[in-house]
């Protein structure tokens, strides 16, 4: 399922879509990364402006934070989420955007309710500061 996570405010902008299914009960391959208990993470390798950096600090993050609502709903599975790629332009791409981008995939397959993530512009460098 792909998701889209897009803020625009004074002419800037952050956009970014990203691929991702969940496989529950997966045979688990070799270089699929534990992220918690019974929660892993495959990656399409390589994928455009996706690093190991950016993996660790916004998409394992952004599942980690939610790993209790995923259990609540996976019950006693395993679950690995799968992400077969990301969309974006240069002009809009800015990493933080990726931990937006995974927690609203996650939001929206598990229809969680949960607080949105608030943000502001900041203008004189030119990107936005998400609080999370």
């Amino acid at each position: 399922m792909v998701y889209k996570f897009a803020v625009s405010k004074k002419g800037y902008g952050v956009a970014i879509f990203i691929d991702v299914d969940e496989i529950r009960s997966p045979i688990l391959l070799e270089n699929d990364l534990l992220i918690a208990d019974r929660i892993y993470l495959r990656i399409n390798h390589p994928i455009f402006f996706l690093s190991g950096d950016d993996v660790n600090k916004y998409i394992v993050r952004a599942i980690r934070d939610l790993s209790n609502e995923i259990y609540d709903k996976i019950n006693d599975s395993t679950v690995c989420f799968f992400i077969h790629g990301l969309d974006t332009n240069p002009i809009y791409f800015q990493e933080e955007g990726l931990y937006c981008a995974m927690r609203g995939w996650l939001v929206q397959n598990y229809n969680l309710e949960v607080t949105s993530i608030s943000f502001e512009l900041d203008e004189k460098n030119k990107k936005f500061i998400f609080d999370f």
